[in-house]
This record gives structure tokens, sequence and C-alpha cells, in this order.
């Protein structure tokens, strides 16, 4: 019988040996997800900001066409690229600069100083003169450097037909028309097409610079 005891003791002390080194396994696999396991994460507020970027650039780039009388649907996109990037990067002042007044200050001009000096790289001289003594209508009362607009005599440059509208749709494509008639489609791809007012109609591949001609 004293057999029996010790037989029955000595498992006893096995089984709780067994349990207590197995717990520590256990509270992992119940408190750590499983490799395969899938994150998900709501970035809604991320495309409302995204959405509120891109309809503040495309009204301040049909804005901006106007005034400058730009014709050239590529540099048209350039100002609305620049002025979404511009958008972003005020919104990441404001939020890092919450507190510091004086920061913030200089952050949002060197923003505007860096977004003045994109529009510059792509408008002409005559053009450039138009924008700079609108800024402050641009940057909507956020500070940037004055600088000195100079003129000169020159041949007055030749405008273009003024834009009548500007739509910037969901799907990418944008659409320009002007007072002459002409049309202008650019698809999300860069594909443009161009339909004049005697119905020619030219289209080019924005991936080889193809260019086919349809009257």
């Amino acid at each position: 019988m004293n057999k029996s005891l010790l037989f029955l003791s000595a498992a006893a002390s096995l089984a709780v040996a067994s349990c207590t080194q197995d717990k520590p396994a256990a509270v992992d696999a119940a408190t750590t997800p499983a490799a395969d396991t899938a994150v998900v994460v709501n970035d809604g507020t991320m495309t409302t900001d995204t959405a509120a970027y891109r309809t503040e650039a495309d009204r301040l780039a049909a804005r901006i066409a106007d005034d400058l009388k730009l014709t050239d649907t590529v540099v048209v996109t350039q100002v609305t690229k620049t002025y979404y990037t511009r958008g972003r990067r005020l919104n990441e002042v404001n939020t890092r600069y919450a507190t510091d007044t004086t920061g913030r200050y200089a952050a949002l001009r060197q923003v505007n100083d860096e977004t003045d000096g994109q529009v510059k790289t792509y408008v002409t001289e005559p053009q450039y003169n138009i924008y700079a003594s609108n800024r402050g209508t641009y940057y909507d009362g956020t500070p940037y450097t004055t600088t000195v607009v100079t003129t000169r005599e020159t041949t007055p440059a030749r405008r273009g037909p003024a834009i009548v509208k500007y739509d910037k749709k969901k799907n990418g494509e944008t659409k320009i028309e002007y007072a002459n008639g002409k049309t202008v489609k650019i698809d999300k791809d860069g594909d443009t097409k161009v339909e004049y007012p005697n119905g020619t109609k030219v289209k080019r591949d924005a991936d080889d610079g193809q260019v086919k001609v349809k009257k």
C-alpha cells in the first residue's frame, strides 16, 4: 500500500510540474495574435483629408489659370499638383506647431515661398508677375516673403483663349473648355485628347508620346 501511495504522489508531482511549464505558453498564445492575423487600419480621415486637398488645389488652380490666362494644360496640371502638395504641407505645419506661434509662422512662410519658387519654374515671366501680385489671395492670409517684381519693356505676350470651365472628376480625368470652343481632356494616366472648333481631334499617348490626328 505504501508503494502505491508513493507512486500516486510522484505522478501528481509530475502533473503539477507539467501544468506549470505549459502555463506561459498558454498565456502567450492567448495574448499574442497569430502571424497571419489581419490588422485593419481605419484610414477614413486620411481619405477625407486627401479629397479636401484635391478640391482646394483644383479650385486654386482654376483661379490661377484664369488670372494668368494659362492655355497649356501641362502647366495647369503642374499648378494643381503644386497646390495639392502645399495643402498637405500646411496641414502638417499646423499640426506640428500647434502650440508654437513663432515656429508655425516661419514654417508656413517657408511652404509658401517654396510654392512660389515652384510656380516660377513653369510659367513665363509676364504670367509670374501676375501671379506674384496676387499671392496674397492665393495664399489666403498665410505669410510669405515679399519680392520686388521687376518689369521691362517687351513685346506683349500672345495670350490664348481664356478657360471657361475646368473640371477635375473623381475618376482622375480633367476636362478643360476654352472660350474659342477648344476642349481638352486629360486622362488619369496622362493621355491627352484635344478637340478643336473645326472638329479636328488630336490624341497624345503619355507613355510613348505617340500623336494621332483625326479630322
